[in-house]
């Protein structure tokens, strides 16, 4: 699975992680749609959020589909 993460303020890259598990008991896989930045995001990348650390996967805002199995 490609992942983009903010490396340091103002640097960006892509990277590849494992794929998520199956599902447990009481959760749901779902697959991100798009993901929205918002203000700490962005204070983020200039290096002016003082309680991040990085390296750092932005974007909290998310829009996704369940994704069903029911085998």
């Amino acid at each position: 699975m490609r992942i983009i993460m903010l490396q340091q303020p103002g640097q960006f890259a892509t990277a590849e992680t494992s794929l998520p598990t199956a599902p447990g008991p009481g959760e749901v896989l779902v697959r991100v749609l798009a993901v929205g930045i918002c203000g700490t995001d962005l204070h983020a990348f200039e290096g002016t959020q003082p309680f991040f650390r990085y390296p750092r996967i932005l974007g909290h805002e998310l829009a996704v589909e369940a994704v069903v199995d029911w085998s």
